[in-house]
């Protein structure tokens, strides 16, 4: 079984804890064979949602630790530079400048938060109304950055979940819940050659115990053509390395996927599973 991880985190990320060699190591570990860093770039502030001018202040820094990292990753281990770029749909023109970094083989197009307001991580949801408004606004401003050229995949649809059932209410981003607006997103997507991502977290999450996004959305992304799919554990710290990435293998090649995707220079790769 091939292993490769397209959404990991360093201390380049405001919400990292090991470096990138420590991550590399870990992950090496767990028997990860492709690596690629995908540090967190928030175009807003993710307590105001206000535009945060300095939201690449780290770029020489993680340029640094990661040409400070080649030379000593785990023999076996292919190593890659990536970037996941959120909220690139509140300012298309400064993404764009961003996601030109040449150093780059790979970027992440996320949404962590709606115009104007904090993360969905910070955000004190009150009823189940409350939160099914929020994940409609959520889809449609996916389908906003689904329009846009500047990143590769798009990462981990379906963010919300975890947030509203920790706090008691279940908001399921669904292709059975919102087969139209899924169904454009996707399509946006497959027609300007992007990939989704499977992000593994899920299956470690009590909260979800599932892929995010969820199954459905998988195999309707497939359905309609789709063939570029990452896999990524978004590991933050060295003990969630590699976390979920077989039980992603295993549920694509259930759905009836052959290949994931690697990418590097912003080219995709794809390799049998």
């Amino acid at each position: 079984m091939v292993l490769t991880d397209y959404h990991i985190h360093s201390i380049c990320s405001n919400d990292g804890h090991h470096s990138m060699l420590e991550m590399a190591r870990a992950s090496h570990e767990k028997g990860v064979t492709t690596l690629c860093f995908t540090d967190h770039c928030d175009l807003d502030d993710y307590l105001t949602g206000k535009p945060d001018p300095n939201c690449f202040s780290n770029r020489d820094r993680m340029l640094d630790m990661y040409a400070g990292t080649l030379p000593e990753k785990p023999e076996g281990l292919s190593l890659f530079l990536g970037l996941e770029l959120g909220e690139g749909n509140h300012d298309p023109a400064r993404a764009r400048e961003i996601a030109a970094t040449p150093e780059l083989d790979f970027v992440l197009g996320s949404l962590h938060s709606l115009k104007g307001l904090a993360d969905f991580y910070e955000h004190a949801y009150r009823s189940e109304a409350e939160c099914l408004k929020l994940v409609g606004a959520y889809l449609d401003e996916l389908i906003e950055l689904s329009r846009l050229e500047f990143f590769d995949v798009m990462a981990h649809i379906g963010y919300t979940v975890r947030y509203m059932r920790k706090a008691g209410f279940n908001a399921d981003v669904s292709a059975e819940k919102y087969p139209e607006k899924m169904r454009e997103l996707l399509t946006n997507l497959i027609t300007r050659g992007k990939g989704i991502e499977l992000n593994c977290s899920g299956f470690a999450d009590p909260l979800i115990g599932a892929p995010i996004p969820m199954a459905d959305v998988l195999r309707l992304y497939r359905q309609l053509g789709g063939e570029i799919i990452t896999v990524g554990s978004d590991a933050h710290r060295t003990h969630q390395a590699g976390r979920g990435l077989a039980d992603g293998l295993a549920l694509l090649r259930q759905l009836g996927y052959g290949y994931i995707t690697v990418f590097e220079k912003r080219k995709p790769r794809f390799i049998k599973i």
